[in-house]
């Protein structure tokens, strides 16, 4: 098997595919450690959003994006969906 380079932070985020089901997170140590960063940022600095640029299995480089929210109504709408 081949080994993921150290040097980049790869990190592979499954969404549910039915209700119920857990999201799964996959990610090398530096992935994680990056995708944890982004959370303590989002937490701490709250009127922004934590990020995270990470790889996929692919070496396709993408953004998660974490933000902290306080309401219903600020957690409820999908993410791609326009208000």
């Amino acid at each position: 098997m081949n080994k993921l380079a150290k040097e980049y932070p790869f990190v592979h985020i499954y969404a549910q595919q039915k209700p119920r089901q857990p999201v799964i997170i996959k990610g090398s140590t530096e992935g994680l450690c990056v995708l944890l960063n982004a959370i303590v940022a989002a937490i701490a600095y709250q009127e922004n959003n934590g990020t995270a640029e990470v790889f996929d299995g692919d070496a396709e480089v993408y953004e998660v994006v974490v933000r902290l929210v306080d309401t219903h109504d600020e957690l409820a709408p999908l993410p791609y969906q326009k208000q």
